[in-house]
């Protein structure tokens, strides 16, 4: 992968950006003009556009929904970082630079932890290679989330 830089750190999703919502939006625009050209000449054309434009403002709809997606994504960037951050408030050290190595699933529950135990969930995870429930069931200081989409 090449280096970011001004002229590509835009991120497009071609098929979603240049290829689905162009497609669907000229669709629905003959849609329209179908059942606008049809409504006092034949109903039978105007119910079967009107089905297929119903379909197309579904597809339109369910696409956007897709960025609850990507706001999930960026959820877990940020807990991520989050989470460094709190072991470099609490250590002085990077967490990148320490022999701690966790999987994100494993991040997310550790960031449960108050601040006094997670040290020694840390340590235990690594130690005993804990899946998150496990973690999680370890936490006896409990530090809720209450900011998750």
């Amino acid at each position: 992968m090449s280096d970011q830089n001004l002229k590509n750190y835009r991120k497009y999703y071609p098929l979603h950006h240049f290829i689905f919502y162009p497609i669907s939006l000229v669709l629905l625009f003959i849609c329209v003009f179908q059942i606008f050209i049809n409504i006092n000449h034949n109903s039978s054309f105007v119910k079967i556009w009107s089905a297929i434009a119903a379909v197309v403002i579904l597809m339109i709809v369910l696409s956007f929904m897709l960025r609850q997606h990507y706001a999930l994504g960026l959820q877990d960037r940020i807990i991520i970082n989050e989470f460094k951050f709190r072991y470099f408030a609490l250590t002085g050290n990077r967490l990148e630079n320490s022999t701690y190595h966790f999987s994100d699933a494993q991040i997310f529950a550790l960031r449960f932890a108050a601040d006094d135990e997670l040290m020694d969930l840390m340590h235990q995870t690594v130690q005993n290679n804990w899946s998150p429930s496990k973690i999680k069931r370890n936490i006896k200081n409990w530090k809720a989330d209450n900011s998750r989409v």
